[in-house]
């Protein structure tokens, strides 16, 4: 049933109790997913060391603060801590100060609770009668089909020319190309990232800066560097589009890696996948509603309005996605060539028209709105052409701060 973090998921249906500390946007999430199939879990209450910042239930579970805990949750319950990434340290230390040890973090982009969702995105895949194709799972069968035709051509001791038949691998070389955007002001890693030697480090927004940390470099040859304020990784998408001939190329970021080998690699390039995306994001209680809490409506509308100009028939699909509680996030993937450019000739239209009628946001963060309707735009075009390619989802690695 669970494909992912099985020993994990299985702690969590042992427990005696199970609670959630935090009563937010990530609570709302974890909640969301865990009450509902393949897990079905029940959890006590959202635990909050503040009583008066929070409301009293979240999605009808109780919200207490410690002295309200205290005759109701036992120490050694489990508890799921629901938190962005830059409280995650504060909130450990206030539940070891109060005695709770058995602590599972989540973050919004932890590996753990990436997993979680990818075991809850299956089972409602399994019930859309939808196709969930891993990237192991399928590499596995091409691996097994290879050993298998090794053993019957080893079977015979001669070729047709008369020479012994020895089998060797062919090491497939500029085949796969996954780049990994990088800028000069990237945090310090803390983290061995040498596992990823493989990846092909690319500088985005170089134009805006004369500062160079990377061989490539998104500002050479047919390039939007300059506009890397709103497009993010998007102007080294743009830049491999134009750039890199791969029969494969794909797209990760300085803190967000595909967890994949360069034996793995080698092998998709000589299978018959086509696409390969993270495990999708979990919106509760909708995508629409996500963005409109976290982002600028506005932009989502212009963008809704230059598809229906530009491509009308993804229109229903895009509709599915807003109303829907999954999409595939951070502009991040591996593809073939071919796939590649239509992606990309369908998508760039779209943000030019977007960022045209779009206003310029003051605030940095929001000011990335390109960025951000990009991440939908990927959903709604492979969510449109899911009968047409082969889609696998591969896991996908964060390095926390």
């Amino acid at each position: 049933m669970y494909y992912y973090a099985k020993n994990v998921i299985e702690e969590l249906k042992k427990s005696a109790q199970l609670v959630v500390f935090g009563a937010g946007i990530m609570a709302l999430d974890v909640i969301g997913c865990l009450s509902e199939k393949p897990y079905q879990l029940q959890i006590e209450c959202c635990l909050v060391s503040d009583i008066s910042k929070n409301s009293s239930d979240v999605k009808g579970i109780p919200v207490m603060d410690f002295t309200m805990a205290e005759n109701v949750i036992n120490k050694d319950a489990t508890v799921l801590v629901a938190a962005v990434e830059k409280n995650l340290e504060s909130m450990m230390k206030c539940l070891c100060e109060k005695g709770y040890l058995h602590l599972i973090p989540l973050t919004y982009e932890s590996d753990l609770w990436s997993l979680i969702r990818g075991n809850h995105y299956r089972e409602y895949c399994r019930t859309q009668r939808r196709s969930y194709l891993t990237l192991e799972e399928e590499l596995r069968f091409v691996k097994d089909q290879s050993e298998c035709q090794t053993r019957r051509l080893c079977a015979g001791s001669m070729r047709s020319d008369g020479t012994d038949y020895l089998m060797s691998t062919d090491v497939i070389q500029n085949r796969v190309s996954v780049y990994t955007t990088r800028c000069h002001m990237d945090r310090k890693l803390q983290e061995d990232v040498t596992r990823y030697s493989w990846e092909i480090p690319i500088q985005a927004g170089a134009a805006l800066t004369k500062e160079r940390i990377c061989k490539v470099c998104d500002d050479t040859g047919d390039h939007i560097s300059y506009k890397n304020k709103q497009y993010c990784e998007l102007t080294a998408l743009y830049w491999i589009w134009k750039n890199d001939k791969s029969d494969y190329v794909g797209l990760g970021h300085y803190r967000r890696h595909f967890e994949v080998t360069r034996e793995q690699l080698e092998r998709l390039a000589g299978s018959d996948i086509d696409v390969v995306l993270t495990i999708p994001i979990f919106d509760y209680p909708s995508v629409e509603a996500v963005y409109r809490r976290d982002h600028v409506w506005d932009d989502w509308e212009i963008m809704c309005e230059a598809v229906s100009k530009i491509s009308p028939e993804y229109v229903d699909t895009l509709s599915e996605t807003q109303k829907g509680r999954y999409y595939y996030a951070y502009n991040m993937f591996i593809m073939r060539r071919k796939i590649l450019e239509t992606y990309c000739e369908w998508l760039f239209p779209i943000l030019f028209y977007c960022e045209e009628h779009c206003k310029e946001k003051k605030d940095r963060y929001q000011n990335r709105y390109i960025g951000f309707l990009a991440e939908h735009l990927m959903s709604v075009y492979f969510m449109h052409h899911e009968k047409e390619y082969k889609i696998v989802h591969a896991r996908k690695h964060f390095i926390e701060g």
